[in-house]
């Protein structure tokens, strides 16, 4: 079981690579380089344990919604990575400004939890 494991997770890694354009290995220290573990709780991430923002885990992916009014697909978590204040005024998330490739290499990382 263990290699079928290691192959789904596999799989799973280079299609949400493919689909977001992302590096997932390079998102943890953009995570702690922007404060993203102050607010949420981020499983890989050390110390993010944040309870200001929603829980980022494997339940991410199956979500309908970012924000509770964006859809949730891949170029709108991108887009909402780097400026979430554009996209809903009112959220607590502030628009972070980092590069296209940083939220797509998160993007990457966040989708591929498991």
């Amino acid at each position: 079981a263990t290699g079928a494991l290691a192959y789904r997770d596999q799989r799973v890694e280079r299609l949400v690579q493919t689909a977001t354009g992302g590096a997932s290995d390079r998102a943890i220290p953009l995570m702690l380089a922007n404060g993203c573990a102050a607010c949420h709780t981020i499983p890989g991430v050390p110390g993010a344990q944040g309870q200001v923002g929603p829980r980022l885990d494997a339940t991410l992916s199956s979500r309908v919604y970012l924000a509770g009014v964006l859809p949730n697909d891949r170029q709108t978590m991108i887009r909402w990575l780097r400026s979430s204040r554009e996209m809903v005024p009112h959220t607590a998330m502030p628009s972070t400004g980092i590069s296209e490739q940083d939220a797509r290499d998160i993007a990457a990382y966040l989708y591929a939890l498991r």
